[in-house]
């Protein structure tokens, strides 16, 4: 279980220098359902929105102010 976590972490990490975005993440796509094990799945899920957020956060990927105003982060809850 713990190489699989790693290995989705790297998938998020990937998917967000490729520019995909949170909603993409594989782990909410319809196929995946029925959820037989919550906690795994939610795991999963996780593990590749943390290497997502990870990539974002070391790419830079924030909304920068183009007045030179206050910066501005809008925050979503996937779940």
């Amino acid at each position: 279980m713990f190489e699989n976590l790693l290995e989705m972490q790297e998938r998020g990490a990937r998917d967000r220098a490729r520019g995909r975005s949170l909603a993409d993440n594989p782990m909410s796509k319809p196929d995946i359902l029925p959820i037989t094990d919550f906690q795994e799945w939610y795991s999963m899920f996780d593990a590749w929105r943390f290497g997502w957020s990870i990539e974002d956060a070391m790419a830079g990927h924030i909304n920068m102010p183009r007045d030179g105003g206050a910066l501005s982060q809008t925050y979503t809850r996937t779940v």
